[in-house]
């Protein structure tokens, strides 16, 4: 941890969120005009669970980092930095610049662009020991914090159930690190791409309940990764990412997503999905990949 980040001046969420507790924890602070570039600083400690295969830490830790930045950097701008609005991702896209090494604290900040009487946007940068690792921008809706927790408290709780996975899915034996630390998947090999199914558990949540979108977007990236290496036979690293939220999903029944690679040639490769649960498209997604050679 630099010595420049004292963790003694950031907070956490209150209530507490699942997701970002079982992955982080995250932490910010608002300093000065919330409504201003830089005012809403988020730092994410990361340790070997973070990790991917070659032990860089995972294109899904920089999406989900991406997405709390995003909606702290919005929500702060909607209610004044009061923390009484609840910010809801809509959309969002990732460019990666740079490889980020775990052991070492990424650090995220960003600028609020508009905001209206729903929709909040921004943009920002993730960086480590001072080197950009990635750009992302997005857009958010914000309602009162009271109105979303008063949702999940009055909301009917998800029937709890065996999540059974279908039939000729394999497990992902060899997924990363952060992959297995959210919780198994399993893989089918298709045509064009694959399918995955991952069961649902109660810490891939927010706040509010319903699944985080940091969580549905690092299923997706391992999706489109795995897609990747299956059709080429290369080793894949996420370039971009973006993806937009159609509706949430709960912890009730197992996600599937379909990952299709409709063009690769010898250094990139490209990938669309959809998340579903129960056959309720929840996530759209596309990425693109870089391929280099296995050793």
């Amino acid at each position: 941890m630099p010595d420049s980040i004292d963790l003694g001046r950031y907070a956490v969420f209150d209530p507490p969120d699942p997701f970002e507790d079982h992955v982080g924890p995250f932490y910010f602070k608002v300093e000065g005009d919330a409504s201003k570039a830089g005012s809403v600083h988020c730092v994410l400690p990361t340790q070997a669970r973070h990790g991917n295969y070659v032990g860089g830490v995972h294109g899904g830790v920089i999406l989900s980092f991406a997405d709390y930045a995003l909606c702290l950097v919005a929500g702060r701008a909607a209610d004044g930095g009061t923390n009484t609005s609840f910010a809801m991702t809509v959309s969002i896209a990732v460019e990666f610049l740079a490889a980020a090494r775990v052991g070492l604290a990424l650090e995220a900040a960003g600028e609020p662009l508009r905001v209206t009487g729903r929709l909040a946007f921004a943009r920002g940068s993730i960086s480590q020991e001072g080197e950009t690792i990635a750009l992302w921008s997005g857009v958010c809706r914000h309602v009162a914090r009271a109105r979303a927790t008063a949702r999940r408290e009055t909301a009917p709780r998800p029937a709890v159930a065996t999540q059974r996975v279908p039939a000729g899915y394999e497990l992902f034996a060899t997924a990363s690190a952060y992959s297995r630390h959210i919780g198994p998947s399993y893989v089918r090999r298709q045509a064009d791409g694959v399918s995955l199914v991952q069961p649902t558990a109660p810490h891939m949540c927010n706040s509010a309940g319903v699944l985080h979108g940091g969580y549905m977007m690092s299923f997706a990236d391992s999706g489109a990764t795995r897609a990747a290496a299956l059709v080429t036979g290369q080793r894949p690293t996420t370039v971009s990412f973006a993806a937009e939220f159609l509706s949430a999903g709960d912890a009730s029944a197992a996600l599937e997503a379909k990952v299709d690679i409709p063009h690769h040639g010898k250094s990139l490769a490209f990938s669309r999905g959809l998340i579903e649960q129960n056959g309720r498209a929840l996530l759209s997604f596309s990425a693109t990949i870089r391929l280099r050679p296995r050793k």
